[in-house]
């Protein structure tokens, strides 16, 4: 044997009698109760709780094993924290490199419980480990020392499994103002740390279980995730009271500037459940007194974009094959959204309901103080009745017909006062097959010309365009039916006044009963028996005011009498002029009347 291999021989022996001898001494020296002994005071003294631990072993090669640790609450009875048990295993050899190799870190079934009494305070306010943190972050150091600087670590970290299984939380409120939660989740990460903490890495799996009560509400919530040192993908379940949906995505570079992709997606969501279930929140419990609120002054406004974290940047879609809001069955919801800078778009909103379809396109300002938006909407084939079945505003309920409308707009504000000063819309309209049912401007028409026809008017189209800019909305309408057609050109504002001309045309057999009510409607009729009444529509939508536009009046009772008198004025004259001479004079004559008439 040369001497290279006898003083490897011999660096072996000397190794192996080491690692006896530690072995020995780890086994002799470090005993149970001598552990106890060193680790409980310590853990007592940072937490200024009592500390039980049931077991501990502790073996050069097999690493630690601890079983059954128990931090008390205060109160020294009931567990704040337990862990069944915790165990440690690793690798001696890479020590040799300045490696410490962990092959497995477990910690089984640890359990941790907050609880928050009926003063307000949480079971963990009283940790000395805090009481120390706040009082050191109150200490102000001297402005002449430099900050500490980051220090390289003496040794490389590589941990190959670090599991924790079963673990338990637990939160409870004896103020009711925090829902009670109990949640369970198994957790397996692998890190590696080089010699400084920039070289971090780490990748993981985390399964979780939650379910939470808060007043009526009990969700329960299931879920995974992967995740590593750049990047989380998720993916979680929702029951709450069997309306159920399904959150999946990812989160990039969350650490600094973070990229979320969020999809949500159900099969079937009743929010008329999940409304009437929300109704409910928010009441403080009975044995809970008045709080005193303090005004606060207002500051200036601060844009929601300022708010966000840095560089955010989220996109994804949510997707409701079937849902109901109101009464109303919306299928094939599906809206696809993005944020980037502070810029919040919403492209190809679809969905179907009450036989039509809607599409919109919406994109916001979320930089700007008081929000600023614009977008654009289709409607196409909506049967109104259907729609707006659910709303309370009497005056819809009373509408029916197939709605298309195109339509763009533009905006500021949140608060209503602040938005109908700054809103912009424009577009057009088409309403078919139309049936209005006693609204109160169909019953106050009715009424000024007495006629209980009018009640109820049907119309085979409604059709016109629209103009919302300055607070008012300008509004032209084209009117088709059998028994009443007409235009209405004007003007209504957002706050509900109303400002509107209106040309009705009655048909021959409502003209004959006009003409019995009204007595100067037969001196409207044209030559095929249709009577034309122009009114002008004032008060608000709550209570409108109709009246027959005078002006109008005159106009059409100055062309009816001219029209009459050069009639008769041409029969006059037919029967005393020579053939050829009649009809000149019967027109210079009906021309001089339509002047005398006009002035």
């Amino acid at each position: 044997m040369g001497k290279i291999g006898k003083f490897i021989l011999g660096l072996a022996g000397i190794t192996a009698v080491v690692l006896i001898g530690l072995s020995l001494f780890v086994r002799f020296y470090l005993t149970e109760e001598r552990l106890k002994e060193i680790i409980i005071p310590q853990a007592e003294k940072s937490l200024g709780r009592s500390v039980d631990i049931t077991g501990i072993k502790a073996g050069l090669f097999s690493g630690i094993t601890v079983e059954s640790v128990a931090v008390k609450e205060a109160d020294n009875t009931t567990d704040f924290v337990n862990i069944k048990k915790f165990v440690l295993r690793y690798d001696l050899m890479p020590l040799l490199q300045k490696k410490i190799m962990v092959s497995e870190i477990r910690i089984v079934e640890p359990r941790i419980t907050i609880h928050r009494d009926k003063k307000g305070k949480f079971n963990f306010e009283t940790l000395a480990v805090l009481a120390a943190a706040a009082e050191s972050s109150t200490t102000p150091s001297p402005i002449h020392e430099p900050g500490p600087q980051a220090a390289a670590l003496p040794l490389a970290l590589t941990v190959n499994q670090i599991s924790i299984e079963k673990a338990g939380f637990k939160l409870t409120d004896q103020l009711g103002e925090l829902p009670e939660v109990t949640a369970e989740a198994d957790i397996n990460i692998g890190l590696e740390i080089g010699h400084d903490l920039a070289s971090l890495r780490y990748e993981g799996d985390l399964k979780f279980l939650v379910d939470a009560i808060y007043q009526e509400l009990k969700p329960h919530v299931q879920g995974s995730s992967h995740f590593d040192q750049q990047q989380i993908k998720f993916e979680v379940d929702v029951d709450l009271d069997n309306e159920k949906a399904h959150i999946q995505g990812e989160v990039k570079n969350y650490a600094q500037s973070p990229d979320i992709r969020l999809d949500i997606l159900s099969k079937k969501l009743n929010i008329d459940h999940l409304m009437a279930l929300l109704a409910g929140l928010g009441t403080a419990p009975a044995d809970q007194g008045e709080k005193k609120t303090v005004a606060k002054t207002p500051g200036p406004p601060v844009a929601p974009g300022k708010l966000l974290p840095p560089g955010l940047k989220a996109a994804g879609q949510i997707k409701v094959d079937e849902s109901r809001y109101k009464g109303l069955s919306i299928a094939d919801f599906l809206v696809h959204y993005n944020l980037e800078k502070g810029i919040f778009t919403v492209n190809n909103l679809s969905a179907r309901t009450a036989d039509g379809q809607i599409q919109s396109d919406l994109r916001v300002d979320l930089n700007q103080p008081g929000l600023a938006y614009d977008g654009k909407f289709n409607i196409d084939g909506l049967q109104m009745m259907s729609a707006v079945a659910g709303l309370t505003e009497k005056e819809f309920n009373q509408v029916s017909g197939a709605l298309n409308t195109h339509m763009t707009f533009s905006g500021s504000g949140i608060e209503w006062p602040e938005m109908k000063k700054s809103l912009t819309a424009k577009g057009d309209y088409g309403l078919f097959d139309v049936l209005i049912k006693k609204t109160t401007i169909t019953e106050s028409v009715a009424r000024l010309l007495k006629m209980d026809e009018l009640r109820e008017l049907s119309f085979e189209k409604i059709d016109g365009t629209l103009d919302v800019k300055n607070g008012q909305l300008f509004l032209k309408s084209t009117m088709n039916g059998s028994e009443v057609s007409g235009l209405a050109q004007g003007k209504i504002g957002l706050d509900g006044k109303i400002d509107m001309p209106v040309t009705l045309l009655f048909s021959p057999e409502l003209s004959a009963k006009l003409g019995q009510q009204l007595s100067v409607a037969k001196y409207f009729r044209d030559e095929t028996g249709r009577t034309e009444i122009k009114l002008k529509l004032a008060g608000t939508l709550d209570r409108p005011r109709p009246t027959i536009d005078s002006s109008g009046i005159q106009e059409q009772a100055t062309k009816a009498l001219s029209n009459r008198a050069a009639e008769e004025l041409q029969k006059l004259l037919s029967n005393d002029s020579k053939e050829g001479e009649g009809d000149e004079k019967a027109d210079a004559a009906r021309q001089l009347l339509k002047g005398l008439f006009r002035n």
